[in-house]
């Protein structure tokens, strides 16, 4: 392999599994004193996004039931999240931000931003747009049997 060619798809894949778990780790970190994680913050977008019930859930950020049953849980906990029976299925509950989930929210996406400012603050503004286009092009060319969610929120 020349020192130019393009690197392994592996090498890439390492390198993402990385940078992910260093953005998880600082957000996690900054939103500790709001008795929040990252995942916490992940759902809570996802509701805020349109998404209802926590089957979907499960689908949009391929995570576990049990895991997101504990998730969805500690957001009603902490009075960020209510859940009330669905009009239509009664076996289905629909999850909805409360008034104090929506601050929270805000609050966490200006820590959201300050971390993912403070990670990419050496890449310009193209390169950012050209890896965006790259991970995104990448979910939606996924498998349709991998079981991971294809919906990007633009605004996270």
């Amino acid at each position: 392999m020349s020192d130019d060619s393009p690197p392994a798809t592996i090498e890439v894949a390492l390198l993402v599994n990385q940078v992910h778990a260093l953005a998880t780790q600082r957000l996690n970190a900054v939103l500790r004193p709001m008795d929040l994680t990252s995942r916490h913050v992940a759902v809570m977008f996802q509701i805020r996004d349109g998404v209802q019930t926590q089957r979907d859930l499960v689908v949009r950020l391929n995570t576990d039931k049990t895991g997101m049953v504990r998730t969805i849980d500690d957001l009603e906990r902490l009075g960020h999240v209510s859940r009330t029976p669905s009009d239509r299925d009664r076996r289905v509950t629909i999850l909805r931000l409360t008034s104090d989930g929506e601050d929270a929210l805000r609050t966490a996406q200006l820590h959201t931003k300050a971390v993912a400012d403070d990670l990419f603050h050496g890449i310009d503004a193209d390169d950012l747009t050209s890896l965006r286009s790259i991970l995104t092009h990448t979910l939606r060319e996924r498998p349709a049997d991998s079981g991971v969610g294809t919906e990007i929120a633009a605004d996270q």
